[in-house]
């Protein structure tokens, strides 16, 4: 059989791409550029183009840095073999390797998992098996090689009375996690009478730890530091913030003596991969629950995890795997409570009356891919009269849809700060496939806006099985049905609006966190019992 012969195209990414991978000489300036030539090379060439590239830079690229090698090859082909090949030179470096450097490059793998970058049938296992073994053995190492094991807290008799909500982010009221979070404290201590504190720990990177492709680094709020009352919508809570940016030992373990000082019943862990409530967790020094703030799996070491749905999304883990998620899995509903509005009209550059769609996020240049902008384009074919708006902040998208046919239909507004005024002007929000966009999807529907999704990710735990399609062609069908039929928009309007009903009782679901809560307090208390 003859063999491939990589086209002229693929030999000039090749030397681009190898020059990069050679060079001992990095600062954020050079990181930056070559991520993007690598995002770029992955834009412009098709998958078999790609992989012919990644075999071309695996056989001849003269590269001893595993981690930027393998990162950049994942990233071309979206084969998790090279993730794999990452974490088992990582695991097998022991005690060598840099808590920091394995701290950084389990968010940058996360991260491109978060958005749907990874292809293939490794993904169901690799989660549940490699990324959560490997974040499992980076606790422990970070627990004994920075003595940062908390100690074990004597339980009160009684109820919950004070709790620790610990958070990796957070930054301001647009931030939707953010609110989230202050929302499920302010609640706990206002409606239910608890003594409640933030904790943030600012858990993700705040700088570059190695040459991972793409880089990652999150944004912190320097502002928020120290101790002090925060306000937000009306409400006040406590909040220890620690912005310090080096991830070491003499920040966690500040973080772990705040924490013991405070001396909480119950922790709540608020997002996947939350190392420091993972350390008192993992060692039952304290009861802890772990809220996730996204569908799916949640690596977690708390004793109870709750899942974003009812639904048990621990039953499509390999069986292999299943077992350490099965037994911790609560069926939970994170629930959503509206941004205040102030319903100023919100200029969507279309006249009143326009029939809209919406696409709304914070990670739209990489969640509106090519084939999502197809798309698009043909849903406004067959809706010649309709127009439609991307909110949020982006940078690339607007180059994006200049080449496309409808490209004077299609609007980017930026970030909306009263995105329930931006919904009372629209009429049918597309979801993009993603992991995220739940709490778009959310508010969506307490406006009455119905939702367009397919079937997976945070948009389709929150809209509910009526509002998911099963492909591209249904995808495109309901998104004109919608547009163009008025009364299947009103029916499918009152459906949103009820939906939202059923999943948006945040009180309710404090309620039953409470109850987790006592349960992992319980557990514990068994736990300690049955080691005397």
């Amino acid at each position: 059989m003859p063999q491939t012969v990589p086209s002229d195209r693929v030999t000039a990414a090749a030397a681009a791409l190898s020059t990069y991978l050679v060079d001992r000489q990095f600062g954020a300036e050079k990181i930056n550029r070559f991520a993007a030539l690598c995002e770029e090379t992955r834009r412009a060439l098709d998958l078999d183009s790609r992989l012919l590239l990644a075999e071309m830079l695996e056989r001849t690229a003269e590269s001893n840095d595993t981690i930027r090698l393998r990162s950049v090859l994942f990233l071309l082909t979206g084969d998790l073999y090279h993730y794999e090949r990452i974490l088992h030179y990582l695991i097998l470096g022991g005690d060598s390797a840099d808590p920091a450097a394995l701290h950084y490059t389990h968010w940058c793998m996360s991260r491109q998992l978060f958005l749907g970058a990874a292809s293939g049938d490794k993904l169901a296992s690799f989660v549940p098996c490699d990324l959560f073994r490997s974040y499992t053995a980076m606790v422990r190492q970070i627990a004994r090689r920075w003595d940062l094991t908390p100690p074990r807290a004597a339980l009160r008799d009684g109820p919950i009375r004070r709790v620790a909500m610990v958070t990796n982010q957070f930054t301001n009221q647009g931030h939707q996690p953010t609110r989230d979070c202050f929302d499920f404290a302010a609640r706990m201590q206002d409606e239910f009478g608890l003594d409640v504190a933030i904790i943030n720990v600012n858990g993700l990177p705040s700088r570059v730890e190695n040459v991972f492709i793409p880089p990652m680094v999150a944004e912190v709020a320097a502002d928020l530091e120290g101790v002090f009352a925060l306000k937000m919508f009306g409400r006040q809570v406590k909040v220890a913030s620690f912005t310090e940016p080096v991830f070491g030992r003499d920040k966690l373990s500040v973080i772990v003596e705040a924490i013991d000082g405070y001396d909480p019943d119950l922790i709540v862990s608020f997002g996947g991969s939350n190392i420091v409530s993972d350390l008192f967790g993992d060692s039952g020094a304290r009861p802890v629950v772990a809220l996730p703030t996204s569908s799916g799996i949640t690596l977690s070491l708390a004793p109870i995890v709750l899942g974003f749905e009812e639904r048990d999304h621990t039953q499509s883990i390999p069986t292999l795997y299943r077992t350490p998620f099965a037994r911790r899995f609560r069926p939970f509903t994170f629930g959503y409570t509206l941004p205040p509005s102030s319903g100023v009209r919100v200029d969507t550059g279309f006249p009143d009356g326009t029939v809209l769609f919406a696409v709304v996020g914070t990670r739209l240049d990489q969640e509106v891919t090519g084939e999502v902008l197809s798309l698009l384009d043909d849903i406004l074919d067959r809706c010649p009269a309709a127009g439609l708006v991307f909110a949020g902040d982006v940078r690339e998208l607007p180059a994006q849809l200049a080449p496309l046919r409808n490209a004077a239909r299609m609007r980017c507004l930026g970030h909306v700060a009263d995105i329930r005024a931006l919904y009372a002007r629209c009429h049918v929000f597309l979801n993009p496939p993603r992991q995220g966009g739940g709490g778009g999807a959310a508010f969506a529907l307490a406006e009455e806006v119905p939702v367009v999704t397919h079937g997976w990710g945070d948009g389709a735990s929150v809209s509910g099985p009526e509002f998911c399609v099963g492909d591209r062609a249904a995808y495109l069908d309901r998104a004109v049905t919608l547009a163009t039929d008025s009364a299947a928009r009103t029916v499918a309007g009152t459906a949103a609006k009820a939906r939202f009903a059923a999943i948006g009782d945040r009180n309710r679901c404090v309620e039953r966190l409470l109850a987790y809560g006592e349960e992992a307090r319980s557990l514990l208390r068994a736990e300690r019992a049955g080691a005397n």
